[in-house]
C-alpha cells in the first residue's frame, strides 16, 4: 500500500505565512517522493488551514504522479485525521471548504483512502518540509537570558527545552506550558525581575506589553526560567488570548 504523510504550519499563527509538506512512500522499490508549497500571510491563515491544505496538495500530487491507491494517509493533526475519517464534525467554514475539495478529488478518481493519526516524531520529514521559509533557522538564532539545566528532568524544564528547540511551536504547546505551582520567580516583583533579566529583556517586555506591568512581569519570569525571549512573549500572548476566550464565553 502506498502511504502519504502530510503536515502544514502557519507562522505566526494565525495570519502568518503558511507552509505545506508531504512525503509519498510507494509500495515496492520506487523511491519516496517529497513535495512542498507555501502561501503568503493572510488573516485567514491558521495551522489547521495549513494542515488541511497540505493534505489536499499531497493527494493531488500523488494522483499527478500516477498513484492509483490504495493509499494510507498519515498526519499528526488529530483534527484533520478525525474529521476526514468522519469521527468529528467540521464547524469551521474555511476548513469545511478544503475538506470538500479534498473529498471531491478523492471521489473523482475513485481513490481508496484510509486515514491514520501518527505522533509528530513519526511525521518528522513532512513537518520539516512544512516549515515556511525563514522559520527553520529561527531556533538557532534565538536569544536567551537564562537556560534550563540540560540535565534537568522536571516537566517544566523538559517543556522549555522542547519549545526552545522547535522552529515554530503551536498555540497548544504554549497553552500547556505551566509552572505547576510556585517557583522562585512566581512571587518576584517587577523591579527585581528587571534587575535579574537585564536592560534588553526588560525593554522587550515593556515594548510588547506597555500597558500592563503584570504581563511584563510574566514575560520576564518565563525568560528567567529559560524560555527564549521571543517564545516568552508568545507564551504571555497565548495566556492573554486564553483569558479573553474565557471572558467571552461567560
Amino acid at each position: 500500500m502506498d502511504q502519504l504523510n502530510f503536515d502544514g504550519s502557519c507562522d505566526p499563527n494565525p495570519g502568518g505565512r503558511m507552509g505545506f509538506g508531504w512525503v509519498i512512500s510507494w509500495e515496492g522499490e520506487r523511491k519516496p517522493t517529497e513535495g512542498r508549497k507555501e502561501k503568503q500571510g493572510s488573516p485567514c491563515n491558521t495551522n489547521n488551514v495549513a494542515e488541511y491544505t497540505a493534505l489536499r496538495e499531497g493527494i493531488a500530487h500523488y494522483l499527478e504522479l500516477g498513484g492509483k491507491g490504495p493509499l494510507r494517509v498519515c498526519g499528526d493533526s488529530k483534527l484533520v485525521i478525525s474529521q476526514m475519517s468522519g469521527k468529528w464534525k467540521v464547524n469551521n467554514r474555511n476548513l469545511a471548504l478544503i475538506k470538500e475539495q479534498t473529498e471531491s478529488l478523492i471521489q473523482s478518481c475513485g481513490l481508496k483512502v484510509t486515514f491514520r493519526w501518527v505522533p509528530r516524531e513519526q511525521n518528522s520529514t513532512a513537518d520539516r518540509l512544512a516549515m515556511p521559509a525563514g522559520v527553520k533557522t529561527r531556533a538557532a538564532e534565538r536569544k536567551f537570558i537564562s537556560c534550563p539545566e540540560r540535565s534537568g528532568t522536571s516537566p517544566l524544564e523538559m517543556q522549555i527545552r522542547e519549545l526552545n528547540a522547535h522552529p515554530s511551536p503551536g498555540f497548544k504547546s504554549f497553552a500547556g506550558l505551566k509552572v505547576g505551582g510556585f517557583d522562585r520567580f512566581s512571587r518576584t516583583g517587577l523591579d527585581e525581575l528587571r534587575e535579574q533579566a537585564g536592560k534588553d529583556a526588560s525593554a522587550l517586555a515593556l515594548k510588547e506589553f506597555r500597558e500592563d506591568e503584570r504581563h511584563q512581569a510574566s514575560a520576564l519570569r518565563w525568560m528567567l526560567r529559560g524560555l527564549a525571549a521571543d517564545l516568552a512573549i508568545r507564551k504571555v500572548k497565548t495566556d492573554i488570548e486564553i483569558a479573553s476566550r474565557k471572558t467571552r464565553g461567560r
